[in-house]
């Protein structure tokens, strides 16, 4: 495949603001395996770092990197904003979003774009996504890489072609779609629409995201990996308390405007009845917040029970470190040779593996 085709077949979006330090790894790691499609780096922390961080680089390769500077320093909506007008300018058939604490497995995005060509019937379609930790789940650019268990998926394709069934599935069993490599007009319509919505809580976006994409067309998980997630490294989730973001932001707000929205919109594509698509959707949030809300309390309800729960951690984390790190080791070694059944997966796994190794 030429590089011109390349270009205008796949971009590759980096959204980054913040964590400086996975960003020099990001930048690191791509032009060392010389990636060969083209790629976006929009920045929304406004402080230099990322523009002067790519003009430094001594590059080995010829990678086309495209930069955007804004400020999302204001809140959702910048965010939002960087992401609708970082698209409107891409002119590829397909898309991704990515970031900066994780890496892209090029076989595997190679192998969806080849599917989506063939099928033109899905926007969008993902690899099997994986996860690793660093040093025992460490906030940390490198070190040794241990892979975390497989994500489990409850379903291969959506939408699954009942509504009730489909909205269930989302709120119950979440498999988030910010990953897939989208049709570039479905991504940009997605994102426009968010931005006019303007959510003040991200869970809700995301499941915004998830439930629109439905309705727009189907799409697919493939057995190949596309992406490797890095845990650990979270600025939203790491001490996240759910009953405290729940007061400061304006969660039954942003829930009837996505509530509203997604099921005019269902109703009027199959001809369903509007108030009862709603009904479903609401019984099917509530749940997810109940949810929510008991794992949250569980250090108020019962304080001794979650003392007890943080010793036996810091036990296995400081006393028995050795045989933790000896049994991840023989895990790594399970998957790649009896689990891992790509050829091109595999050696792009150990590349990255003795990439975090070689850079300690």
């Amino acid at each position: 495949m030429n590089n011109t085709k390349k270009e205008n077949l796949f971009t590759l979006i980096l959204l980054v603001k913040g964590r400086d330090e996975f960003s020099m790894r990001w930048l690191k790691y791509m032009d060392e395996i010389d990636f060969k499609y083209p790629i976006v780096i929009s920045d929304g922390a406004n402080d230099g770092f990322i523009s002067q961080m790519i003009k430094n680089h001594t590059f080995k390769n010829n990678i086309k990197i495209d930069f955007k500077q804004f400020d999302t320093n204001n809140g959702f909506k910048n965010y939002y904003e960087m992401k609708r007008d970082t698209l409107k300018e891409i002119k590829s058939k397909y898309s991704m979003i990515c970031d900066n604490d994780d890496f892209i497995i090029e076989s595997g995005i190679t192998n969806i774009i080849n599917f989506l060509e063939k099928n033109n019937e899905y926007i969008s379609a993902s690899g099997k996504i994986l996860s690793y930790e660093i040093d025992d789940m460490q906030f940390k650019t490198y070190g040794n890489l241990n892979f975390l268990p497989a994500y489990e998926y409850s379903r291969l394709l959506d939408p699954v072609g009942d509504w009730n069934k489909q909205i269930n599935l989302v709120f119950e069993s979440f498999q988030p779609n910010f990953y897939n490599i989208f049709k570039t007009e479905v991504l940009k319509k997605i994102f426009k629409e968010i931005v006019d919505l303007n959510f003040s809580d991200l869970v809700v976006n995301e499941f915004f995201i998830q439930l629109r994409s439905n309705t727009l067309g189907k799409s697919k998980i493939l057995s190949t990996h596309h992406y490797l997630r890095q845990r650990g490294t979270s600025q939203i989730f790491n001490n996240f308390d759910f009953s405290n973001d729940l007061i400061k932001k304006d969660l039954p707000r942003d829930f009837r405007k996505l509530n509203d929205y997604i099921c005019t919109i269902i109703s009027e594509q199959n001809g369903l009845n509007k108030q009862q698509i709603k009904d479903v959707l609401e019984k099917s949030f509530a749940s997810y917040i109940k949810k929510c809300l008991i794992g949250s309390m569980l250090r108020y309800r019962y304080p001794k029970l979650f003392r007890i729960k943080l010793f036996l951690k810091s036990c296995w984390l400081e006393k028995l470190k050795f045989i933790s790190s000896r049994i991840k080791e023989l895990k790594n070694k399970i998957y790649l040779n009896h689990r891992l059944l790509d050829f091109e997966n595999k050696a792009e796994l150990i590349k990255i593996i003795n990439f975090l190794k070689k850079n300690v």
